[in-house]
């Protein structure tokens, strides 16, 4: 068994300064997810799993310079897989577990799951807690990533070890299309962190994000099923108009929950905009098909399945979609 060594001072200097009891406890929930995710690859089941969203963004490309995320976000690895299965695994794997200083648990409503962790240090809350969610699985062929390292995982006890990530032109891609519906704070800033720092802006393909997004706002509106996934129809139908999405956003426009706590200093939100719009204007240069599939119309299903089977290091190429 690991043995970490993690005393309250450690968690002291992981915390952002001046971020108060809230930024406390996402340091807290940043190392327990850690050494979660470590044995979580110790018995095989990250292996069928694929790491996305916000907190995979800070830990396997930001680091400190990113903004902390509390959720946990994966897809199913493998789209033959059962996500079923997987789901019923990853709660035994975690209910009840104990990975000294933290015990862990699993709690469900309405179908959601919600890591539920317990630790010994002062300043938050005694019982913290992540959403989970188990998605079907990325389009892309995913990448396996190093973590970002930081002083406290000196304090592990072992190395962590590489995980598989979404592609970030995926990631990003998805960010783009939550953004097509709502103005949340956290996905401004992560795209912004992004796009604002050359090591990571310049191994993306602009072309590719592009293809990703039209094709990822077209199936949150209709849905598609291949496998044994469901890509399902999840949002109201809204078409992407560029133009109208890089449009300058006023404060009242965001969502601005626990921006505050997890990125600190606070973003300032004329900034944020300024950067989205200008740093996303290739977002405008639209392909004929890209267009068509920006309107979300169910008639254009024939076209969307055939550039989903294309995309480049893509992983629906073989498998009947419908």
């Amino acid at each position: 068994m690991i043995q970490s060594q993690i005393q309250p001072g450690h968690i002291a200097r992981h915390t952002p300064q001046s971020a108060g009891s809230q930024g406390r406890g996402a340091a807290i929930i940043d190392v327990a997810q850690d050494l979660l995710l470590r044995h979580l690859s110790q018995l095989g089941l990250a292996d069928r799993l694929v790491f996305k969203g916000g907190t995979s963004l800070r830990k396997f490309y930001a680091g400190s310079a990113g903004r902390f995320s509390t959720d946990l976000d994966f897809g199913i690895a493998d789209i033959r897989d059962n996500p079923g299965e997987v789901i019923s695994k990853l709660v035994d794997a975690v209910s009840g577990l104990k990975l000294a200083p933290f015990s862990y648990e699993m709690t469900e409503r309405r179908g959601k799951w919600t890591v539920v962790y317990l630790h010994p240090f002062s300043g938050a809350d005694y019982k913290l807690t992540s959403k989970i969610d188990i998605n079907p699985p990325p389009w892309l062929i995913p990448v396996m990533r190093d973590w970002i390292p930081l002083p406290i995982h000196k304090r592990y006890g072992a190395p962590l070890p590489a995980f598989q990530v979404v592609r970030l032109e995926e990631n990003i891609a998805e960010k783009i299309a939550r953004l097509n519906r709502t103005t949340t704070a956290r996905d401004m800033y992560d795209l912004s962190w992004i796009m604002t720092t050359t090591a990571v802006s310049s191994m993306l393909d602009r072309e590719l994000i592009k293809r990703l997004t039209v094709l990822k706002i077209w199936v949150d509106a209709n849905g598609v099923h291949g496998g044994n996934s469901f890509w399902k129809q999840s949002h109201e139908r809204h078409s992407f108009d560029p133009e109208k999405w890089l449009r300058k956003r006023n404060v009242a426009d965001f969502d601005t929950s626990d921006i505050g706590a997890l990125a600190v200093p606070a973003p300032a939100f004329d900034e944020l905009s300024n950067t989205i719009s200008k740093e996303f204007s290739f977002l405008v240069d639209l392909s004929e098909d890209e267009l068509t599939i920006a309107k979300s119309s169910g008639h254009d299903r024939p076209l969307v399945l055939k550039l989903l089977r294309e995309l480049p290091n893509g992983k629906l190429k073989d498998i009947g979609l419908y």
